[in-house]
C-alpha cells in the first residue's frame, strides 16, 4: 500500500475511532429515517430530484461551506462530469464530459458550458470568478438544454440557486470565520417582512486572504500570488400579493482586486509548487454588476406565465508576466535571428455588457405537461489590450510606461520589441424559439419531444497589431436543435428514462485569417447528437438512493484553438469528428440515525474519430533553431506547414475528458442533551487525469490526477442563536494540479496551476430571530 492510501487509512480510522462506541452502527440501520428530498430546477419547474428524468445533480449551498468552497475554481470532484480547469490565470474552463471553451482566447467564439443565477444567464464567463454568496444549491444540468434553459448549449449547464425572501419571518444570520493564510470571511444575512405581501433579504460578504504562493527571489521576492481580496452585495425582493403571482426582484454587487494567479512554468527551476521565479507584478481586478426581475403568473389552474429579465455590467483590468520566468531565465530564438527574454502583457482590459429577456408559456395537465418559450440576448464585449515581448532589460521598452501612457500614439508599430495589440469589440444578439411537451401514454410511462430555433447576429470590429490590421466581420447563423425521451415510473421509488438530443453553439470569425495559409476567416459552428440512460432509485425505505447515468456523444467541429503556419494568422479551427462517453453513479444512503453516506463515481473516455493536422505551436518551440528556424527565417512558413500536416490528431482523447472522478463523505451525527448537536464529516475526492488540450502532447498536456481528504466538524447549540464550525480541506497538503495552460502566443509558454493547499478555518455563527 503507497504512502498516500495509508495516510487516508489512517484519517479514516481515526474519524471512526473517535464515533464507533457512541454510534451502534448496524443496530441502528433499522431506525434510520426516509432521506431528505432534494429538489432541482427541471423540465421548467421544480421538481424532486428523484422524479427528474434528466441527467442533472445537486448540490446544497450547506456542502460548499463544509468544504470552504467559495468559487466555481475549486469546484471539482463534486459532482460527476465536470471539471473547472484555471485557463490563463483569470479564465476559468467549465466542462462537462468533457465539453468545454477550448477557444477562450477568441472573443469571437463562446461556452458549450453555460452558467446561470436564478435561471438568468451570465452573459460573461469571467463571471465564473464571482463569490458565490448566499447559495441555496447549485445544479448542475449535462448534455444539450435547448428546452430546459434560455441560452442553448452543447455540453450542459450550471444553475445556482440563492436563497430568496421568506414573507412573513424576520431574522437574521452573522457568520464571522478565521483560518490559514490570514483568511478572513465576514458573511451577514437578514431578511425583513414589510407587509404581508412583501419582503426584502439583504445579504453581504467579505473575504480576504494571503496568497498561496509568492515570487522567490529578485526585486519581487515576497510578491504574493493567488491571493484573494472580494466583496459581494445582495439584494432581493418578492411581492407576493396571492397565490397567482410574484415578482423576485434582484440586485448584485460583485468586486475583488488582487494579485494575479501564481501560474508556474513547467520549466521553474524552483521545486517547490507554491514559490514561482517571476519578475513582473501581475494584478487581476473585476467588478460584476447585474440586476435580475422574476414575473409568474398563474393566469388559470395549471396554466403559467414566466417572465426571466437580466441585466449585467462586468469590468476587468489585467496584467500578468506571460513569461512566467524571469528575464535571466528566458531565452528563446522565437523570431529566429535574435532571442526574446521576456513576455509580459502590462494590460487586458475586458468591458462586457448584456441584456436579456427570456419568456416562457407553460402547462400542467393530467396527461400533458408543455412550455412555449422565446429569449433574446444582446451582449457587448469589449476586449483591449497589449502584449510585449523582447530581450532584456523590459525596464527599457516602451511596454515598460505606466498604463496611463500606454496608448496607441506612444506605441507606434513594432517600436523597439512591441508584439501584438488588439481592440476588439464583439457584439451578439441572440433570438431563439423553443418548446417542449411531454405526453404521459398510462400511469407510469412518458414520452417527450422538444424543438428549439436559435439564430444569431455577430459583428466582429477589430484594430490589430497596432492598427496595421483592421477590419469589420458581420455573420449570421441558425440552427434548430430536437429532443426525444422515455421515461418510465416503474413504481414509487425506480425510474428510467432514455433520450436522444441535439446541441448547437454558433461559430465565428478569425480577424487574423486574412494573411494565413490553412485558417479560414470564419470557423464552423459546434454540434453534438447525445444519447443517454438514466435510472433513478431508492431503496430500504428511503434510506438509500442510487443514480445511475450512460451517455454516449457523436460529436461535431469540437472547436479548438489553432496555429496557421503564417505567424500572427492563428485563430480558432474545428475537429471535424469526435465522440464522448461514460457511466455515472450517485448514492446517498443514510446507515442510521447517526450514519450518513453520500458519494459519486464517474468514468469517461473518447477520442477524435477523423483525420485533422494541425501545427502545435510547443513542437515548434521545440524545433526553433537560432538563424535557421524561427517566425521569419526563410522558408519558416513552409517548414511549419510540413510540421502540421505532420501532426495528424486522430485517436486523441478529447481535452478535459477526466478518465475517473470519485467522491466520498462520511458523516457522523452525535446529539447531547437540550438538542446541541455535533456533525462530522471525512470527505474523500479523486480528480482524475485528463488532457489540457486537444493536441495530447506528452510534454505539456498530461495533467495528472490528485486525491484530497477534507473534514468538517459543526456544533449547534440547538436552542441557542449559536453554532461553531471548523474546516480543514486539503488535510494531506497535496500539490494537485487543476490544469495546464499553454499559451499560444507569445513565447508559447506552459505553466501549471495548483489546488488551494492545506487550510484551515475556523467560524462562529451567530442567528437573530423575531
Amino acid at each position: 500500500m503507497n504512502r498516500k492510501w495509508m495516510k487516508l487509512a489512517a484519517a479514516l480510522a481515526a474519524f471512526w475511532g473517535a464515533w464507533a462506541p457512541s454510534s451502534g452502527l448496524p443496530q441502528a440501520q433499522e431506525d434510520a429515517e426516509a432521506l431528505e428530498e432534494i429538489l432541482v430546477t427541471a423540465r421548467r419547474q421544480e421538481i424532486a430530484l428523484q422524479k427528474a428524468p434528466v441527467a442533472v445533480s445537486v448540490l446544497s449551498g450547506e456542502d460548499f461551506d463544509k468544504s470552504n468552497i467559495l468559487k466555481l475554481d475549486n469546484f471539482n470532484g463534486y459532482l460527476p462530469g465536470l471539471v473547472v480547469a484555471k485557463n490563463d490565470g483569470a479564465g476559468r474552463i467549465a466542462a462537462i464530459r468533457g465539453i468545454g471553451w477550448e477557444t477562450s482566447q477568441n472573443l469571437a467564439s463562446q461556452p458549450s458550458v453555460l452558467s446561470y443565477i436564478d435561471g438568468v444567464y451570465l452573459a460573461n464567463p469571467l463571471a465564473l470568478g464571482l463569490d458565490l454568496g448566499e447559495l441555496e444549491r447549485i445544479e448542475l444540468f449535462r448534455g444539450p438544454q435547448g428546452t430546459e434553459f434560455g441560452q442553448g448549449t452543447t455540453g450542459g449547464a450550471i444553475n445556482l440557486v440563492t436563497k430568496k425572501p421568506r414573507l412573513g419571518e424576520r431574522f437574521g444570520e452573522l457568520d464571522l470565520s478565521y483560518g490559514t493564510f490570514n483568511a478572513f470571511q465576514g458573511r451577514a444575512a437578514l431578511n425583513l417582512p414589510l407587509g404581508e405581501t412583501l419582503a426584502l433579504r439583504a445579504s453581504a460578504q467579505r473575504y480576504r486572504r494571503d496568497g498561496f504562493a509568492q515570487i522567490e527571489g529578485g526585486a519581487l521576492d515576497g510578491y504574493e500570488l493567488d491571493d484573494a481580496d472580494s466583496r459581494l452585495g445582495k439584494i432581493a425582493l418578492l411581492w407576493q400579493p396571492g397565490k397567482r403571482f410574484s415578482a423576485l426582484a434582484q440586485a448584485f454587487l460583485h468586486g475583488s482586486d488582487q494579485h494575479a494567479a501564481a501560474q508556474k512554468e513547467v520549466s521553474d527551476p524552483i521545486a517547490d509548487a507554491r514559490r514561482l521565479s517571476q519578475d513582473y507584478p501581475g494584478i487581476f481586478a473585476l467588478d460584476n454588476r447585474s440586476a435580475s426581475l422574476t414575473l409568474t403568473w398563474e393566469a388559470a389552474p395549471g396554466l403559467s406565465l414566466k417572465s426571466l429579465s437580466g441585466w449585467q455590467e462586468l469590468r476587468k483590468r489585467q496584467s500578468k508576466d506571460n513569461d512566467r520566468l524571469t528575464e535571466a531565465l528566458t531565452s528563446i530564438n522565437r523570431l529566429g535571428f535574435s532571442f526574446d527574454n521576456w513576455d509580459i502583457m502590462p494590460f487586458w482590459d475586458n468591458d462586457s455588457d448584456a441584456v436579456s429577456q427570456e419568456l416562457s408559456l407553460s402547462w400542467q395537465g393530467e396527461r400533458m405537461d408543455w412550455v412555449l418559450g422565446g429569449y433574446y440576448l444582446d451582449h457587448r464585449n469589449f476586449n483591449h489590450f497589449l502584449e510585449a515581448t523582447g530581450a532584456a532589460p523590459f525596464s527599457e521598452s516602451p511596454a515598460s510606461r505606466p498604463r496611463a501612457e500606454l496608448t496607441e500614439a506612444n506605441l507606434p508599430p513594432y517600436q523597439s520589441d512591441l508584439n501584438f495589440t488588439e481592440v476588439r469589440t464583439l457584439i451578439r444578439k441572440d433570438h431563439a424559439l423553443y418548446g417542449r411537451a411531454t405526453y404521459r401514454l398510462n400511469g407510469w410511462l412518458a414520452l417527450t419531444g422538444g424543438l428549439r430555433y436559435q439564430a444569431e447576429d455577430q459583428t466582429d470590429q477589430v484594430l490589430q497589431l497596432f492598427g496595421l490590421r483592421e477590419g469589420r466581420i458581420e455573420a449570421d447563423d441558425s440552427h434548430i436543435t430536437w429532443k426525444l425521451g422515455l421515461d418510465a415510473q416503474l413504481d414509487a421509488d425506480h425510474l428510467l428514462y432514455g433520450s436522444a438530443s441535439t446541441g448547437w453553439k454558433n461559430g465565428g470569425s478569425n480577424p487574423g485569417a486574412v494573411n494565413a495559409v490553412l485558417m479560414p476567416i470564419r470557423f464552423g459552428a459546434e454540434k453534438v447528437t447525445a444519447f443517454e440512460l438514466g435510472s433513478r432509485n431508492a431503496f430500504l425505505e428511503g434510506r438509500a438512493r442510487l443514480n445511475l447515468t450512460a451517455f454516449y456523444y457523436d460529436h461535431r467541429n469540437l472547436q479548438f484553438t489553432y496555429e496557421d503556419p503564417r505567424p500572427f494568422a492563428g485563430g480558432s479551427g474545428v475537429a471535424p469528428k469526435s465522440e464522448e462517453y461514460g457511466l455515472e453513479a450517485e448514492f446517498n444512503w443514510l446507515l442510521s440515525d447517526n450514519w450518513r453516506l453520500d458519494g459519486m463515481l464517474a468514468a469517461q473516455d473518447g477520442r477524435v474519430r477523423s483525420d485533422l493536422l494541425a501545427l502545435d505551436v510547443v513542437d515548434f518551440r521545440q524545433a526553433l533553431r537560432p538563424f535557421e528556424l524561427g517566425l521569419f527565417t526563410p522558408n519558416a512558413v513552409d517548414e511549419r506547414t510540413r510540421m502540421a500536416a505532420a501532426n495528424n490528431l486522430k485517436g486523441n482523447k478529447p481535452p478535459k475528458l477526466v478518465d475517473l472522478t470519485a467522491r466520498l463523505a462520511l458523516t457522523h451525527k452525535r446529539r447531547f442533551a437540550e438538542g446541541a448537536l455535533l456533525t462530522s464529516r471525512l470527505e474523500y475526492i479523486h480528480r482524475g487525469e485528463f488532457q489540457a488540450r486537444i493536441y495530447n502532447n506528452p510534454l505539456t498536456d498530461a495533467v495528472p490526477a490528485y486525491d484530497v481528504v477534507n473534514l468538517h466538524f459543526a456544533f449547534d447549540w440547538g436552542g441557542r442563536p449559536l453554532s461553531l464550525s471548523l474546516s480543514l480541506t486539503n488535510l494531506f497538503d497535496r500539490n494537485g494540479i487543476n490544469n495546464i495552460f499553454v499559451n499560444p502566443y507569445g513565447l508559447w509558454t506552459a505553466s501549471a496551476e495548483f489546488i488551494p493547499p492545506r487550510e484551515i478555518l475556523a467560524s462562529i455563527k451567530f442567528r437573530l430571530n423575531g
